[in-house]
């Protein structure tokens, strides 16, 4: 019976974001190379960006760099390109924040069990799991098991950059006191660079 596991309401009175920073080590500069699109296909809730390392265009072949973890909490999930951190840490997907993280490569990737704090390592980005046709890394957040939008009612915050939706996926832009970046297949500093300067 679905109603005796519901959660109502979904998201209530008062609930925060949690503070997250850029998934990516301090002093490195990544590119924001989607916009909002959906978490988990075109059905869901559009509370996924994309990103990829300043390593040029790799293929699918997995970068060297790091994706690290934005906030603390234990790795729930991990395999098929998939990590999952709790950010309660109570081993459950369907209850609190959880950050999912799509296309991390097999080799390096954090293990299930694995407590986690913000900035260590999660795995390289590839083109494992859903679909990915160049190495980047797809990044998403639930709240009670739901995907929640990059515009909210809860906006992704990473770093101190605010992302908002143009209303048309994949696009958007990113902004930060009086600095903006939009989403671009391209490496350009000051288009769509995002520099973790935490």
């Amino acid at each position: 019976d679905p109603d005796q596991h519901a959660i109502e309401p979904l998201i209530p009175a008062g609930t925060t974001s949690p503070e997250l920073v850029l998934p990516w080590p301090e002093d490195e500069m990544w590119f924001y190379t989607s916009g909002p699109h959906g978490g988990w296909g075109e059905g869901s809730a559009w509370s996924a960006i994309d990103v990829v390392p300043d390593e040029g265009y790799l293929g699918c072949q997995p970068a060297q760099a790091w994706a690290t973890a934005a906030a603390p909490g234990l790795v729930i999930y991990s395999q098929d390109g998939e990590v999952m951190v709790d950010l309660d840490a109570d081993g459950h997907e369907e209850t609190g924040w959880v950050l999912f993280y799509l296309h991390v490569a097999s080799q390096g990737r954090v293990a299930v069990d694995t407590r986690v704090r913000q900035g260590d390592r999660i795995g390289h980005p590839s083109c494992e799991g859903g679909f990915g046709d160049a190495t980047h890394l797809h990044l998403a957040r639930k709240y009670n098991g739901e995907w929640i939008a990059v515009d909210g009612p809860l906006p992704l915050v990473l770093s101190g950059w605010q992302f908002f939706s143009s209303g048309t996926s994949y696009e958007g832009s990113a902004t930060r006191g009086d600095e903006q970046r939009e989403p671009c297949e391209c490496w350009d500093p000051e288009r769509n660079g995002l520099a973790a300067d935490r």
